[in-house]
């Protein structure tokens, strides 16, 4: 393989160990950080119950993968349309090598090998 692509599929599967929301643990845990900020926040967690606070995590966990979806999609579109290049290590990374980005990010999160 490559050292394009495996700096490509580092990235990605990266990224996919950072897919988790901590906003969304806090929200179905013990709350935000106990700090003046957040001290509305923690209130109104307080006033849910348990299966509230589930739904309201996975509406954020929802999204914080949705906006790592985005951004890839975006910087796919970029090196597409306006020349942009990843590199790493003096490495261009491969641009749709298997799908794209966004879509890669997706299907390993889904639990998907790397295709052959």
């Amino acid at each position: 393989m490559s050292k394009e692509l495996e700096l490509y599929k580092a990235f990605i599967d990266g990224l996919v160990e950072r897919k988790d929301s901590i906003t969304a643990r806090w929200v179905k845990g013990d709350g935000f950080p106990k700090t003046e900020d957040n001290k509305a926040k923690n209130e109104l967690l307080a006033t849910l119950i348990p299966e509230q606070k589930s739904i309201i995590a996975e509406m954020l966990q929802d999204e914080h993968i949705a906006g790592i979806h985005t951004t890839l999609a975006y910087i796919n579109k970029m090196m597409d349309l306006d020349g942009l290049e990843l590199q790493q290590d003096g490495e261009s990374y491969p641009n749709d090598y298997f799908e794209s980005l966004h879509y890669d990010f997706i299907s390993r999160c889904d639990g998907d090998e790397w295709p052959e």
